[in-house]
């Protein structure tokens, strides 16, 4: 598969972990160091990294990062939230996890891009006895950009100890909805007063993404811990509460897979209906939002974790799954047999590790964001030559 990779060029980034399109600009959430909002000119395929958004990380030796936490307000501003570079556990990220999940190939891919003397020790604890939660993790920020003068301010402080593993914006309502790691908990962020509600620990595990549908409802998932079932959560913004519903989306979650179980992704289609992809076995579905009823559509590819999925101008979903070289899948909603789903193979397959974590689509080419391989980059594919 033909395709242009594009490098961040920060010594600190190791991921591109989020992306909105404004205009002809593509900005890139990354994990990295206080500078972690970058943005590609689609007319250049340049990448320049903006002003430091968190510039209370600036010393901290482990990352912090973007993680599917960036929006577009009505205004065309930003707003992101702050997140740290935990495990699922909600502790940092050290030496030895670092190396067990990563071989030293990809930092060799670091060293490449310039970086002669990079160690795992610049981004990471040497050992989890350095580190002091009440000391160094505090809690998050909700964070407002303004690309027309690349500066930032904060909007909210998240509670004691939280960050933002994913958020969702809704910019007629002018609220942000956030899934909290650790302790999964539920945030509502009023963006004109930065009055933050906690809603609670909503599951024991907590996922990728969350949608708002056409109603204004948010929906995402929750794992029931006796049963390991996924089931559907929402959150009505006309009532200000939180539901936990009945309605099983998978009876079996599956094993986890770089870390992730359960929904991946989402996506609200310019007709306005909604597919999410899982991590277990790639498997896509389509979400009835007005009967909150669950369609399973297929399998994308061979393995788990559908990742990204963006639509063209013509109504294609293009997918971003398996793992952990991940394939380019067509989805045509219209179509009916095997020409409904086809896979078209993996987008890079040179290196060890592969997948992407984010998205964009502009002007016939689909942008995707690399993650895991540490030296973040985003593969530029055009769509009239698949």
């Amino acid at each position: 598969m033909n395709t242009k990779e594009v490098y961040v060029q920060s010594r600190r980034a190791t991921a591109v972990t989020a992306m909105r399109k404004i205009g002809d600009r593509i900005y890139l959430g990354l994990t990295g160091g206080s500078d972690t909002l970058a943005w590609l000119d689609t007319k250049t395929d340049e990448i320049t990294i903006c002003n430091d958004v968190f510039p209370w990380a600036k010393n901290r030796n482990y990352n912090v990062k973007i993680h599917n936490s960036l929006g577009v307000l009505s205004d065309g501003k930003l707003i992101m939230g702050e997140c740290s570079h935990f495990t699922w556990d909600g502790l940092p990220v050290f030496n030895s996890y670092l190396k067990s999940e990563l071989p030293e190939s990809m930092l060799e891919r670091k060293r490449q891009q310039g970086y002669k003397d990079i160690s795992y020790s610049e981004f990471a604890l040497d050992n989890l006895e350095q580190w002091n939660r009440v000391r160094d993790d505090k809690g998050g920020k909700v964070v407002i950009y303004d690309p027309a003068t690349d500066t930032s301010w904060i909007n909210a402080d998240m509670p004691q100890f939280m960050y933002s593993q994913s958020m969702q914006v809704d910019p007629v309502r002018n609220k942000a909805y956030i899934n909290t790691l650790p302790d999964n908990h539920f945030l509502v962020v009023d963006i004109n007063t930065g009055k933050v509600t906690d809603h609670g620990r909503i599951s024991e595990f907590g996922h990728h993404n969350m949608v708002i549908a056409p109603n204004g409802i948010c929906y995402l998932g929750w794992v029931d811990y006796y049963s390991k079932t996924l089931r559907l959560a929402k959150y009505v913004p006309d009532e200000d509460r939180f539901y936990h519903t009945d309605t099983v989306i998978l009876r079996d979650i599956g094993a986890k897979i770089a870390g992730n179980q359960g929904i991946d992704q989402w996506i609200v289609t310019k007709d306005g209906e909604i597919y999410v992809g899982m991590v277990a076995n790639s498997l896509l579905f389509r979400f009835h939002w007005e009967e909150e009823r669950f369609e399973c559509i297929g399998q994308a590819t061979y393995s788990g974790r559908v990742a990204v999925m963006e639509e063209d101008d013509d109504g294609i979903i293009w997918i971003g799954a398996g793992y952990p070289n991940m394939h380019l899948v067509r989805f045509d909603r219209k179509a009916s047999g095997s020409d409904r789903l086809i896979d078209l193979g993996p987008v890079n397959d040179k290196n060890l590790r592969c997948y992407f974590h984010s998205s964009a689509y502009h002007n016939n080419k689909l942008y995707l964001g690399e993650t895991d391989g540490f030296t973040p980059s985003v593969h530029i594919i055009d769509l009239k030559n698949i």
